[in-house]
């Protein structure tokens, strides 16, 4: 059989710039992907907060915008009310439920997840021990690429079990740097994963930015975001980091606040800027 197309799919999740690309043989049945791979578009550090001299000063801006992160989260808090993670917090489940959904949504990887929990079982061993159309079938309600998903997950299963005893918690101890390392090495996972993780499960309380979101604090305290996304991302880290104490609860309320924020008013394209709690102090909607 020839290689007649090869389809990409480009998407920013989890922080990651993930690219599924399938080719799809002449004669074929299906549309039959035979070629999974996640791609890094990153720049490395080992603590996760480098400066980048091609975009503005963030603390810069934050001192001079017209509200203080603090402030900005107490109205949204008013304005969504307490928000709760809809995600599984244990650094494990988290990885799989990821690989529920695709393009992963917490509605899309919900449904996936309900059903591999219910058909299947999540533990390392119910996944090495199903046969992959199982996982895959219980998959499909998550969205498209179930195959390679349900390959992705025997994947993360087989290390968790290889490497960690079955208990990836375990292994999420020491240097920050390392521990980052090891999360960084399961598919799909880049730094902004990696913070959601290590925020979330209660081991460091970091700067975390919702991977999707990143723009809806950096609107507010300085005006429209640049192209750059993981300048962007950083650009929103620094402003958490000082502004928001550095603890897990502070930390956890910052990052569900805005990811709700972005994701329902503050949209990258079309935003409801009207019905939005903070468009009296958000520079953005100034600029408008």
């Amino acid at each position: 059989m020839t290689a007649r197309t090869c389809c990409k799919v480009l998407r920013a999740g989890s922080g990651v710039l993930a690219r599924y690309s399938s080719t799809v043989f002449a004669g074929a049945p299906d549309f039959i992907a035979t070629d999974l791979f996640v791609e890094f578009v990153w720049s490395e550090t080992s603590d996760g907060l480098r400066s980048n001299a091609t975009h503005s000063n963030i603390s810069s801006a934050v001192a001079q915008s017209r509200i203080s992160v603090l402030d900005l989260l107490n109205r949204l808090e008013k304005f969504y009310g307490p928000q709760e993670p809809a995600f599984p917090v244990e650094p494990y489940e988290f990885l799989v439920w990821w690989h529920c959904g695709y393009p992963a949504s917490d509605a899309a990887c919900e449904k996936g997840w309900k059903n591999l929990k219910q058909q299947v079982g999540i533990e390392p061993h119910q996944l090495l021990a199903a046969n992959p159309a199982k996982i895959a079938a219980a998959l499909k309600a998550g969205g498209m690429v179930p195959e390679l998903r349900a390959q992705r997950l025997k994947e993360i299963a087989m290390r968790v079990k290889d490497e960690f005893g079955g208990d990836l918690r375990s292994g999420l101890a020491g240097p920050l740097a390392r521990v980052r390392k090891t999360l960084k090495g399961f598919p799909g996972i880049a730094d902004p994963g990696a913070d959601r993780i290590l925020l979330f499960a209660g081991i460091a309380p970091l700067a975390a930015v919702p991977s999707n979101c990143t723009h809806a604090l950096i609107r507010i305290l300085q005006g429209p975001e640049g192209e750059n996304y993981s300048a962007g991302y950083r650009e929103a880290q620094r402003a958490i980091a000082g502004g928001v104490s550095e603890t897990f609860d502070a930390r956890m309320r910052t990052y569900l606040l805005l990811k709700i924020h972005g994701q329902q008013t503050c949209k990258r394209t079309n935003p409801k800027c009207e019905e939005c709690p903070v468009k009296s102090k958000c520079a953005f909607f100034a600029e408008r």
